[in-house]
């Protein structure tokens, strides 16, 4: 096989796009938002899907190919099977206790505007910890050590926790006025945090 023709084989077109060449880098990544949405239906998988998503976008950018099905279910798998505790039980505490505030502080008397400000910083930190994460993964190592990654990467580059903490904030004022994008979002996010992870990576 020539190296043209290879070429061509590994730029196939998107699952989203099976045409355009000039389009697949964006379809890649609502189909990524698609993908994590399907899977996050039962609610305590949104963190091992959104995982999973950055997982396939950052190797189809690597290898420069396209975002399967197959690739992001078996990160999904993994990380279920695997990391259970990472990746279900830790974010779905989380998400509960960022909703138990913003459900109990309207009743604390502390005023209208801590009780909304407040659970939106959480959550927007929270997703930004998130991103992190997702974006330091790597399935051969430890899991602790790829928190610990993402940990010093918060710290370390300051810069763009703060990017990723705006980029959750921004998606979810996008999401609060026009409700359907909910279905792609996490799309975007994914490149946030495969972004971050390679700008962190370069760095370290």
């Amino acid at each position: 096989m020539t190296a043209p023709a290879a070429a061509d084989r590994r730029r196939r077109g998107s699952g989203l796009d099976p045409h355009s060449d000039t389009f697949r880098a964006f379809a890649d990544v609502l189909y990524v938002g698609i993908l994590v949405f399907a899977l996050s239906l039962p609610l305590v998988t949104w963190f091992a899907a959104l995982s999973a998503g950055v997982q396939a976008l950052r190797e189809a950018r690597a290898g420069d190919g396209h975002v399967t099905v197959g690739a992001v279910w078996r990160a999904f798998a993994r990380r279920i099977r695997r990391h259970w505790f990472v990746h279900v039980i830790a974010p779905t505490v989380l998400a509960a206790f960022i909703l138990l505030d913003a459900l109990v502080l309207p009743f604390l008397g502390v005023g209208e505007m801590v009780s909304a400000v407040v659970p939106i910083v959480l959550a927007a930190v929270a997703g930004a910890v998130g991103l992190r994460v997702a974006g330091a993964w790597r399935d051969d190592l430890p899991a602790r050590r790829n928190v610990a990654t993402a940990w010093r990467r918060m710290s370390q580059d300051a810069a763009g926790s703060v990017l990723l903490i705006l980029a959750v904030t921004a998606a979810g004022a996008v999401v609060s006025v026009i409700p359907m994008l909910v279905f792609v979002m996490a799309g975007p996010l994914a490149l946030a945090a495969v972004a971050m992870d390679r700008q962190g990576s370069g760095a370290e």
